[in-house]
């Protein structure tokens, strides 16, 4: 319910207000009235009213005056003014205090409801953009404590970070197309909600941008100011073509720095395998839903960038960390073998025997013999 708070001196003209209007099947709920300023104040306060609905020209406190100091107090509140002079003095001030509609006498019932709902249509678009600027700014605080979230907004970051990791800057544009029809017209028509987008997408791709390790400066200023964004907002193909240019902006930047579309694909790959190497369970279906690709789209990426496939690069990997163990530690051969991802003692000992030319033992005896 709105709630409603009616200031008028005119006894009858406050009766017929109050009784000639359907409040409750309006959905509103008239909470108070007065018959003047001074003494409805303090009510005002009390009830803190969605609305508050006041003549001009009441005895000791007239309107104008109570509505500037219930906008001091409650500047949420709406103000209707009810008034008998058409006079361009009092509208004029009942502008500057942020008066919301200014009704002249003889005022119908249809008439004010119609002004009621409109100032309604008004309290109700302002609670919701709070709750989902509160949401958008929870959602940020989880955006920087896991940034492969999805965002309320529809943002889904790991498709965009995806995209920047692999996607290449002439398909930006179908990108954007494709990612507009996805979160659906409904949703990005909102002024609110393509705000809150587009502030999800610019930090996604700034945190791309600082994980290339790029020279500062080697990217439009203009495209990374956060006032860019102010009036790319306003229309949704602006809103799109921004877009289009900073993820263009971003993939170019990428490739410049790396000379090798998925190198940092690549990177981010072999970091995931240095810290998960020793899971024996550890495959190629793991890590490319940790990189978020399919497993034969990584299988190939990765042998074309290094060289390799991934099983070669992972059995390197832990027999290289073994050879460590093998130097540096008291650990048996089976112990070292389940440190680096092998459970099966006779298995470890053959790859590593493949690998190194020579058994786990003989090299441990080797490097003994070489140390004394």
């Amino acid at each position: 319910m709105i709630k409603v708070f009616l200031v008028e001196d005119e006894t009858i003209i406050r009766q017929g207000i109050k009784h000639n209007i359907d409040w409750n099947s309006n959905g509103f709920e008239l909470v108070g009235e007065a018959g003047d300023g001074e003494y409805a104040y303090p009510m005002i306060l009390k009830h803190q009213p969605d609305i508050l609905l006041t003549d001009v020209k009441m005895p000791f406190m007239d309107g104008l005056e109570l509505s500037r100091a219930v906008k001091k107090v409650l500047p949420k509140t709406k103000i209707i003014v009810i008034s008998g002079y058409n006079e361009f003095d009092y509208a004029k001030e009942a502008i500057k205090i942020g008066i919301s509609d200014y009704l002249l006498k003889p005022v119908t019932s249809a008439s004010l409801m119609e002004a009621l709902k409109k100032v309604a249509d008004q309290i109700l678009e302002e609670q919701e953009n709070s709750r989902l600027l509160e949401r958008y700014f929870i959602n940020y605080e989880k955006y920087m404590e896991f940034p492969d979230q999805t965002d309320y907004s529809g943002v889904d970051r790991k498709l965009i970070k995806n995209f920047l990791k692999t996607g290449n800057a002439e398909e930006c544009g179908i990108f954007i197309d494709e990612y507009f029809e996805a979160v659906g017209e409904g949703n990005y028509s909102s002024l609110l909600l393509r705000q809150y987008m587009t502030m999800d997408i610019f930090y996604c791709v700034q945190e791309f941008l600082k994980s290339l390790n790029r020279e500062e400066g080697d990217a439009p200023a203009e495209l990374l100011d956060l006032k860019r964004i102010t009036k790319a907002i306003e229309k949704v193909d602006a809103t799109m073509d921004y877009l289009k240019e900073l993820f263009t902006c971003a993939l170019n930047l990428r490739d410049k720095n790396s000379g090798d579309r998925y190198s940092l694909l690549i990177r981010e790959a072999k970091e995931y395998i240095g810290e998960n190497y020793s899971n024996s369970d550890f495959s190629l279906n793991m890590i490319a839903g940790y990189i978020g690709v399919s497993p034969s789209y990584f299988s190939s990426i990765f042998k074309q960038s290094t060289g390799q496939s991934l099983i070669e690069y992972l059995t390197k990997v832990r027999i290289d960390r073994a050879c460590e163990l093998l130097k540096c530690t008291n650990l048996r051969t089976s112990e070292i073998g389940e440190k680096v991802g092998y459970n099966d003692p006779h298995y470890f000992s053959a790859t590593f025997k493949k690998i190194m030319g020579q058994s786990p033992k003989d090299f441990k005896a080797r490097i003994s013999q070489e140390s004394t």
